[in-house]
């Protein structure tokens, strides 16, 4: 981690405006807690908390990272005119981190060790208080005094802390009172509000409803701040220089840069560009915070937790301040690389080939990385030979001949459940292929696709080893049966007269309704449907890709061991009323693979599977190998 040689942070926010710092560094500072906020009101639970996630930072930081630290979360305040620092938010934290350091120096034989001294407007002696808190501690009655008594209550919590972890005492101190940027140590985000903003209106957006700063509007901050400007804000100057100027180029004024950022967080919250990009394997606080996490792993910062809430930022801050161009510069690095991910959702073959990849779970930044020094033509070649790589193990380009004998040998020896993965990425590729190769304009829905939260593989046709087992479902199996033949209507008036089974109908009705379930009587009614929908044949469930489609995960849970035309009416209505349902299993479904139809009724492996493998086949081996005249 670069270091950061401050002895204050008015020194510090004065060079950079906005960083982590260390807590040794506030040591002699002065801090003044409005009138406008409320008093300290830490339980011993939360005081409990903050101290145990440092003694697990303690013992979970390796001593190979000798400069890691634990981020306490962000500080937002303002310089008084009297000199001392108005805290406009974080004041709990920053309370408990001084009552854990007043204890600490009660320890030290250096018991005149400096330490910064906490003001509170509403109560005139509260310097005094906490400067004696020591001595002679007791517990206030909660009516006398509430502020002093959540204060001594967490002191209290803070000593009993300590005298089942003696040896903590020393480490603590570390922590807390390192006077270097090296070794375990614990730091604050420090944001000093520019001096055109109103503190009170700033407390009001933080605490309605208690929304703590994030990472994007740190990073905000970085760009925005004052001392990146000239004093009209209209021109950016270069960090330890005067100005900067980029190849020639009108620079960038911070209202410029405000309504950019705005432009991108608009953009991003719409749910197709978002969840074409977006993979879902780890969350952010705010979208634009994504593409700055993108940005800064290109350089992990190896020394902070994954999990910090504040990872982004402060991998992003070093990147922001290390790096010797100016304000202009890194502004112009973010655009470009928005519009590059833009660029790719506005183009259809782009949008496709890697919003698949995403989906198939690339990461985005290995996609980033490979388009930086590419054409649009080898960009395009190397994202299809990628897919081709993930999906069958091994490269495009090291086939002798055409991709098809490769494919065709992965596609028979897929066998579900034991290439459940595979078989998935197998059928979202299908569909996507399908409407590449398709010359409407027609985009496949990843949004859709993504906010359902599991996609199941269904079998075309259940046979008898999918038989239910549990009688509440095997009485919801006798129902779907029942729904296919009549309606809600007939089912209650019993009256089955327009039912196309007459007799079969009766008997479900009479098992369903029946005081006791008939188990025997199910399993021979079960055999008799079997035999009507020409499913009975079977005695064991093809598991090949010839009988597998995707479904949604709710759909396939309550219709996974129905008949054919069941699922295939039930497919039918969800489409109808607007549920996503992918185009191929829709396809499949309608058997419009099938070079001849004998019967909707039922689907036959030999000759509706063998059409709907050569289908998945021929789709797959023309996406490899685009035809140039054809759409991309």
């Amino acid at each position: 981690m670069k270091s950061v040689n401050v002895q204050t942070p008015s020194e510090l926010l004065q060079k950079m405006g906005l960083a982590p710092v260390l807590v040794s560094a506030l040591l002699t500072e002065q801090f003044f807690i409005p009138e406008y906020q409320r008093g300290y009101r830490w339980s011993s639970r939360e005081v409990k908390d903050l101290l145990d996630d440092l003694a697990t930072f303690w013992e979970c930081s390796s001593d190979e990272h000798n400069n890691k630290f634990y981020c306490l979360q962000p500080i937002v305040v303002r310089m008084r005119p009297e000199g001392d620092w108005e805290v406009i938010d974080g004041q709990q934290r920053l309370t408990t981190i001084y009552l854990i350091l007043k204890f600490l120096r009660s320890m030290s034989q250096d018991s005149a060790k400096q330490l910064y001294s906490l003001r509170y407007a509403t109560r005139k002696d509260s310097e005094t208080f906490l400067e004696t808190l020591n001595q002679n501690l007791h517990i206030p009655p909660s009516g006398d005094n509430i502020d002093y008594y959540y204060i001594s209550s967490a002191y209290q919590t803070i000593e009993n802390w300590f005298k089942e972890r003696n040896d903590y005492v020393d480490r603590f101190s570390q922590l807390l009172t390192s006077e270097v940027g090296t070794g375990k140590n614990a730091k604050f985000i420090w944001y000093q509000l520019p001096a055109t903003e109103k503190p009170i209106d700033v407390f009001v957006r933080l605490n309605v409803g208690r929304i703590p700063l994030t990472s994007a509007e740190l990073i905000r901050a970085l760009f925005l701040r004052a001392g990146n400007f000239d004093p009209n804000g209209s021109l950016p100057k270069r960090l330890g220089a005067e100005r900067e100027s980029i190849g020639g180029e009108e620079s960038i004024g911070q209202l410029q840069i405000a309504e950019d950022w705005d432009y991108i967080e608009k953009e991003l919250q719409d749910d197709h560009f978002w969840y074409f990009l977006y993979s879902g394997d780890k969350t952010f606080a705010t979208r634009i915070e994504y593409l700055f996490w993108l940005i800064a792993s290109e350089k992990p910062a190896s020394d902070i937790s994954d999990d910090d809430p504040l990872y982004t930022f402060i991998a992003y801050q070093r990147l922001f301040e290390e790096s010797a161009v100016g304000v202009n510069a890194k502004w112009r690095d973010v655009k470009k690389r928005f519009l590059n991910l833009e660029g790719w959702y506005n183009d259809r073959t782009f949008y496709h080939l890697v919003g698949y990849l995403v989906s198939a779970g690339e990461p985005m930044l290995h996609i980033m990385r490979e388009a930086a020094n590419k054409t649009k033509s080898t960009f395009r070649q190397f994202l299809r030979g990628r897919i081709f790589e993930r999906l069958c193990g091994e490269p495009l380009n090291n086939l002798s001949g055409a991709p098809s004998g490769a494919l065709s040998n992965f596609l028979v020896d897929l066998d579900y459940p034991c290439d459940k993965r595979k078989i998935s990425d197998v059928l979202l590729l299908f569909n996507i292929a399908t409407l590449l190769q398709n010359r409407a304009s027609f985009f496949f829905p990843f949004s859709s696709f993504k906010k359902e939260p599991h996609w199941h593989i269904e079998h075309i046709r259940s046979v008898k080893s999918g038989k239910p087992e549990r009688i509440s479902e095997q009485k919801q199996w006798l129902e779907n049966v029942l729904e296919y033949w009549t309606d809600e209507s007939e089912r209650k008036k019993q009256r089955l007269d327009a039912c196309d089974e007459p007799d079969l109908c009766t008997k479900i009705i009479s098992v369903v309704d029946a005081p006791r379930f008939d188990q025997k009587t199910f399993d021979s009614l079960y055999d008799e449907i079997l035999k009507r929908f020409k499913e009975a044949d079977f005695s064991e469930t093809d598991n090949s890709l010839a009988n597998l489609a995707l479904l949604d995960a709710s759909t396939n849970t309550s219709y996974k061991n129905a008949v054919f035309p069941i699922k295939r009416r039930r497919i039918l209505d969800l489409d109808r009323s607007g549920t996503f349902v992918p185009l191929c299993t829709r396809t499949v479904f309608l058997k419009g693979y099938s070079h001849k139809i004998r019967n909707m009724m039922f689907w036959d492996l030999g000759q509706d599977g063998r059409d709907y493998h050569e289908a998945i086949l021929k789709t797959l081996t023309e996406f490899f190998i685009p035809n140039e005249k054809a759409p991309a």
